[in-house]
């Protein structure tokens, strides 16, 4: 009796076995028929595979394993979806589990990500996928999906050069060259999209005697007081407001929703730390300070001959002082 029970259950097993590899034979032949495969985006693909559902059995072509690293001896016999999912980089695998949770639900109208997968040394490579379900049984629930997968590494590397090219080359144009703060151009492009509307301010500040510090120690030295004074700004300011390099020794710090006196506050904190920093060769170096309250009816060039005027001001009362 037990060996009858024994000999209906491996015949069960190799009936599922049957059926299964016979739905994998007509989807197979069903495919090779199939125009979708000779379509321009498919050309070149790295692989392609089969998944049973049910049974959870994965079949490709070597490709697929070969361009992780793998040897046809090291393929297992059995592969399951997980000898793939378990490879992937972290901060793929759930947009990868939640689009194909999407199609097997029906939410999407096919299975397609990119992904990072992990080769046999330990490197990711950059893969493209793409699936259908192809086969239902009599509920409507997936039999089988077949799909195609690429190998778009290169492809990658060359959009993350160029992305890199192109945010060096926004760096370049929106910074200055020396003193790395934000430049002219950029400072006209934020007054002109500013909204005027919020409770803003605008500083001027100009190096006291600069030209004597060219003139007596060299423009080196000069540039090196520059490079020191707005790094100090920079650490005062933190992420109060922006700081712009106007021309010269001239800037002009933005800060946006911030009232008169608090913009007095931060300017006068600014203006005691260039005075409290000690430079080499030259012994003190003082600013003075111009401030105005941003209006709505200001256009870029009032506000800069309004900021400008005080600043002048602060000089004439004798330096290293704020005006507003």
């Amino acid at each position: 009796m037990e060996n009858e029970k024994i000999g209906i259950e491996e015949f069960n097993n190799l009936k599922t076995k049957i059926n299964e590899l016979q739905t994998l034979v007509d989807e197979l032949i069903k495919e090779r028929n199939s125009n979708e495969l000779t379509f321009l985006p498919w050309i070149g693909n790295l692989g392609q595979w089969q998944w049973l559902v049910q049974s959870n059995q994965v079949f490709f072509n070597d490709k697929k394993v070969l361009n992780l690293g793998f040897t046809k001896e090291e393929i297992p016999k059995d592969i399951g979806f997980e000898f793939f999912t378990q490879r992937l980089h972290k901060d793929d695998y759930e947009h990868v589990m939640q689009n194909m949770r999407d199609h097997l639900s029906g939410k999407r109208e096919a299975y397609e990500v990119e992904y990072r997968i992990k080769d046999k040394n330990g490197n990711y490579k950059w893969y493209y996928d793409r699936g259908k379900i192809t086969e239902y049984d009599k509920n409507g629930r997936p039999i089988m999906l077949s799909g195609i997968v690429f190998d778009i590494s290169k492809n990658k590397k060359i959009e993350n050069d160029l992305k890199k090219a192109n945010e060096q080359l926004k760096s370049y144009l929106i910074h200055d060259d020396l003193t790395k703060t934000y430049n002219r151009r950029f400072f006209n492009e934020r007054i002109t999209n500013l909204d005027k509307t919020k409770d803003s301010s605008l500083v001027l500040f100009d190096l006291d005697h600069f030209k004597k510090i060219n003139d007596e120690f060299g423009h080196d030295i000069g540039d090196k007081v520059l490079i020191e004074v707005c790094s100090k700004v920079r650490n005062t300011l933190k992420d109060r407001g922006e700081l712009f390099r106007w021309g010269g020794e001239e800037f002009f710090i933005l800060l946006e929703d911030t009232h008169l006196k608090k913009a007095f506050a931060i300017s006068e904190e600014i203006r005691l730390s260039i005075e409290k920093c000690p430079f080499k060769k030259c012994e003190k170096v003082t600013a003075s300070f111009g401030i105005v309250q941003i209006d709505e009816k200001d256009d870029i060039n009032s506000l800069i001959k309004k900021a400008d005027e005080l600043m002048y001001k602060a000089k004439k009362f004798g330096r290293n002082c704020i005006k507003f």
